[in-house]
């Protein structure tokens, strides 16, 4: 009885894969590059909080509804304490998870007090490698111009404003539509660039 043949490859199967292979091993080249060389220099990049990586609206409702006086103690710990009822923004998000994987430390801006705040930076921990609480918008551009920071993603003008006078690229995050949070907000006031779908 005659031995079946094994089927064989069709043409072109070997260098297919081979192409693939080697475009992966430059992406990875790429990658390592660029991530030790982040690593090494300590490249950084801030991330607004409120409306930017966070639609924290519902963590001041919430302290309202308690009747604190806003800008107290009292006030701030009750909306550091309610993180759990702001939703995450997916594309800020995602967007800062990408430079972090890039080598880049990720830091994250609160225009807020600092009381009661531990359990909010715990529940970040895994992406923020710093965690900012500026008191005034001076203290703010003193930390964007002493650091290595190459990117500044803000919801407020206030935040874009003090990117450009540190030399910092400025991005410009969306505010959801139902936001009740009062600061300044212009898009495109500054030509600054704008993240797509930052909104939601």
């Amino acid at each position: 009885m005659p031995e079946q043949q094994q089927p064989k490859p069709p043409p072109g199967f070997f260098s297919r894969w081979f192409s693939r292979f080697k475009a992966f091993c430059v992406l990875a080249g790429a990658w390592g590059f660029l991530f030790s060389v982040n690593s090494l220099i300590g490249f950084q990049a801030g991330f607004e909080y409120d409306d930017g990586l966070s639609y924290s609206t519902p963590a001041f409702q919430a302290a309202e509804k308690d009747k604190l006086s806003p800008g107290t103690p009292d006030y701030w710990n009750a909306v550091n304490r309610s993180y759990a009822y702001e939703r995450l923004k997916p594309v800020p998000w995602l967007t800062a998870w990408t430079l972090k994987a890039l080598g880049v430390k990720i830091a994250v801006f609160c225009d807020r007090g600092q009381e009661g705040a531990d359990s909010l930076e715990a529940s970040w921990r895994r992406l923020a490698d710093y965690f900012y609480f500026p008191r005034t918008e001076d203290e703010k551009y003193r930390v964007l111009e002493r650091r290595r920071f190459v990117l500044y993603a803000a919801a407020t003008d206030a935040g874009i404003i003090q990117a450009r006078k540190a030399g910092v690229h400025a991005l410009r995050i969306k505010k959801s539509h139902r936001s009740v949070l009062k600061a300044e907000y212009t898009p495109g006031k500054f030509k600054e660039r704008t993240l797509p779908l930052s909104q939601f």
